[in-house]
């Protein structure tokens, strides 16, 4: 308990120097707006109805994946198996997956949540086709039931910079769909933006 309110002391003051508000040492500061300060913190640390609307998403699914190499391709088809769980005190989303096989095999790790200061959901993912991540940040659109996350990287290997949307849908409690939309003119092709995967998730149900 000593270490906790430790860190939320220094975390406090971290916060209090951020706001341009003198701390101890320099002006003593006024108990009321310090009790304010702390609660205004502890608030923002807190998981909120947007989190909530992602855990509806933990448990075990059957995945499906459509790629598609480039605009106007038949999509290539993978089948896998993901598992999902709420962490950290239920403020993010720890999603695992494996998929497809022999040189196709993938394994996935993306973790999903909420931004209370920014007010945009967040994504980072990782996988075993390379060795970065790759980030998007965005907001739940209410009409068409979905999170658009837009992300951009410049790779200097490849010297150029690619951009992309993330879609999740959300399509019932079963149910929902991840896809990958790049806009950059590499992928594109000048055709306007060029959807390269579509990932369909549906729930292992308990067996009774």
């Amino acid at each position: 308990m000593k270490i906790k309110n430790t860190i939320k002391v220094v975390m406090t003051t971290s916060l209090l120097s951020a706001f341009g508000i003198a701390t101890a040492g320099e002006v003593a500061m006024d108990s009321a707006k310090q009790a304010e300060m702390m609660a205004m913190f502890m608030q923002m640390a807190q998981p909120g109805e947007e989190h909530k609307k992602l855990e509806p998403l933990a448990g075990t699914w059957d995945v499906e994946i459509k790629m598609w190499s480039q605009p106007g391709a038949e999509p290539m088809l993978f089948k896998g198996r993901g598992t999902s769980r709420m962490i950290l005190g239920s403020r993010f989303l720890e999603s695992r997956s494996t998929s497809g096989e022999g040189e196709m095999y993938t394994e996935a790790l993306t973790i999903l949540g909420y931004d209370k200061r920014h007010k945009k959901y967040t994504s980072v993912g990782y996988d075993t086709w390379g060795t970065y991540y790759v980030a998007a940040t965005g907001e739940y659109d209410p009409k068409t039931n979905s999170v658009v996350m837009g992300g951009e990287d410049y790779d200097p290997t490849t010297k150029f910079t690619q951009k992309w949307d993330f879609v999740l849908r959300f399509i019932d409690k079963d149910k929902y769909v991840w896809e990958v939309i790049f806009k950059d003119e590499m992928h594109t092709q000048g055709k306007g933006p060029f959807k390269m995967v579509e990932i369909t998730s549906t729930r292992v149900k308990e067996k009774k």
